[in-house]
């Protein structure tokens, strides 16, 4: 009779932490961005930035698949890199990323240094996207005036 009950609570125990691990299982897919077959497409915004001031510029990037729009990429996964830029200009960072509409990430970016400032020019930049579930790359420019 102990063993049997023994047993029993020794399943229960194992069918509740499967049950437990199944749900988190789900749910942590649910939360994370499925980036299968995902495409990048971008578009550079001056904004007010121009030649002589320190102003941000932006990068909007859409990531979207079949299923639709991509959220929740976080900031880190996007990395912006100079590509070419006009003579003797300044390097940028990257100041901030939101995400301002689903699917639509607003990749900030000014002059690295306070002393730094925008030169007049074309600029042309690679934003890379790198997760464990996929990567990709864009390129897009952006002019100041």
């Amino acid at each position: 009779m102990r063993m049997r009950r023994a047993t029993r609570k020794a399943l229960y125990v194992i069918g509740s932490v499967a049950a437990i691990a199944a749900v988190v299982l789900v749910l942590g897919n649910a939360a994370a961005p499925t980036t299968e077959g995902f495409i990048l497409q971008a578009v550079g915004h001056a904004g007010t930035a121009a030649a002589g001031n320190r102003n941000e510029v932006y990068v909007l990037v859409s990531a979207y698949n079949a299923a639709g729009p991509i959220r929740g990429i976080l900031g880190g996964s996007l990395s912006v890199t100079v590509v070419a830029a006009p003579a003797n200009a300044d390097p940028m960072k990257k100041v901030s990323v939101t995400e301002p509409a689903s699917g639509v990430y607003k990749i900030a970016l000014m002059p690295d240094l306070s002393s730094h400032r925008w030169s007049s020019g074309r600029y042309v930049l690679s934003v890379a996207f790198t997760s464990p579930s996929g990567t990709g790359v864009v390129v897009v420019d952006v002019v100041i005036d």
